[in-house]
């Protein structure tokens, strides 16, 4: 835009011999008499025309941050806690939740029926959480494995011997390695409510189809 009004100015100060031809007169403008009215008009209409191009906000792109990225393809994205430490959180669970599948999570809650050690970056622990769905899956007693998941407790995995993720281990002393369906869960840890697994498995239930396995570090 300077460089324009640079050059209108040098206009201004050459000879007054140069001319420009005048513009029909119209009823809707200002009259342009001489070289210096039509130079002013000149100069006001480019300096809008500029100014409103150049200041005028830009629109945002629609492209996903990168966190959002992370979640969809690894389901997983960072954090950074009070103290600047940053640390990896698993994506929310996206299915909702049976009735059924609250009250054996409650059961499990419970005097600690069953804990379940995992990773952030385990699919198979991802799709256990899946299993349960997003209400249910509050009440478990859950056990972060690894030292950059976010609130995680590795002392504990350590001392517990847990070796792949998710490990299933029950008030009763059995230990589990590897996805569990929520029925053997139920029996597995002494639930005595009426459990229907064929309610789980309706339309598919939303659920990754990535069953039958474990993570290992």
């Amino acid at each position: 835009m300077w460089i324009i009004l640079v050059f209108i100015a040098s206009l201004i100060c050459c000879t007054d011999a140069w001319s420009i031809p005048k513009p029909p007169p119209s009823s809707s403008s200002k009259k342009i008499s001489t070289r210096n009215d039509f130079i002013h008009q000149f100069t006001s209409s480019a300096t809008l025309l500029l100014t409103s191009s150049t200041i005028s906000t830009p629109k945002l792109a629609n492209a996903a941050p990168p966190f959002a990225i992370m979640q969809e393809e690894l389901g997983y994205f960072p954090i950074k806690d009070d103290n600047g430490e940053t640390y990896m959180v698993p994506t929310k669970i996206k299915r909702k939740s049976t009735d059924q599948a609250i009250s054996l999570a409650k059961y499990l809650s419970k005097g600690k029926g069953a804990t379940m050690y995992g990773a952030y970056w385990c699919p198979h622990c991802q799709r256990q959480k899946e299993l349960f769905g997003y209400e249910a899956f509050q009440y478990i007693n859950y056990i972060e494995c690894s030292p950059k998941g976010y609130k995680n407790d590795f002392s504990m995995c350590i001392n517990d011997g847990i070796e792949g993720y998710p490990t299933w281990k029950f008030s009763n002393g059995e230990s589990v390695s590897g996805e569990m369906e929520l029925v053997d869960i139920a029996k597995k840890s002494g639930y005595k409510g009426k459990f229907d697994d064929r309610l789980e498995k309706v339309n598919g239930s939303g659920v990754p189809p990535i069953g039958g396995g474990a993570c290992a570090e």
